[in-house]
């Protein structure tokens, strides 16, 4: 996949980034910045996985996004009081690019091709913000949290196996249920035969299904 900088910086503005950015490594369960956390600048991930939670009042986590290679963290930190408000850890050991927030003003300013896709990445994510499915039963629910799963960093497209299964917790939190919940909704999914699992591993065997189930259609 085309970073999202290249997608919309070349020449000149590559030589800005490449002078100015440097490459950071963080290791697994390491936070790539907290909730609360001043924001410096914007990352882009160039290979790794990254999860994206925050905590309401009571400090219930929620998993809100997931990103992997190509993908900007950090964005919604930007403007206002220039501080995070969700944190980012890293799924597996993850190396990213950090792009100092002077060098993403700069761009911001006066490269047309990148406020636009920032403003697309905003919108888009303002979108999925939307999507109210609390209302729908646990089962899709969680349907909807494997699916994101598997649309952030896919699976073997012969045996379905997901590239990375995220932990039971994590689909409770962005399923908004318990732990158990989430474990009795995967075992019926499977046993509807639109999943399989081994272990902790999740294997997607009908991806038509699951999309009609996480939407509940």
């Amino acid at each position: 996949m085309k970073s999202f900088i290249k997608q919309c910086c070349s020449g000149a503005w590559l030589d800005l980034i490449n002078s100015s950015s440097k490459q950071v490594t963080i290791s697994a369960k390491e936070n790539v910045f907290l909730a609360g956390g001043k924001a410096e600048g914007i990352f882009e991930i160039i290979s790794g996985k990254v999860k994206v939670t925050s905590k309401d009042n009571l400090e219930n986590e929620s998993l809100i996004r997931l990103a992997a290679d190509a993908d900007i963290l950090g964005h919604r930190g930007i403007g206002g009081d220039w501080v995070y408000h969700v944190t980012a850890t890293a799924l597996e050991d993850t190396t990213l690019l950090f792009i100092p927030r002077k060098t993403f003003e700069i761009l911001a300013k006066t490269n047309a091709e990148f406020s636009y896709k920032m403003m697309t990445l905003f919108a888009e994510e303002l979108k999925h913000a939307e999507e109210k499915t609390l209302h729908l039963p646990v089962i899709n629910r969680v349907a909807n949290a494997i699916l994101m799963n598997y649309t952030a960093f896919g699976a073997d497209a012969k045996t379905g196996e997901l590239n990375y299964t995220l932990s039971r917790q994590d689909f409770a939190n962005r399923a908004i249920t318990t732990y158990e919940s989430t474990v009795r909704a995967i075992a019926e999914l499977k046993s509807e035969k639109i999943i399989d699992t081994d272990n902790k591993t999740i294997f997607i065997k009908n991806l038509k299904k699951l999309q009609q189930v996480a939407s509940a259609k």
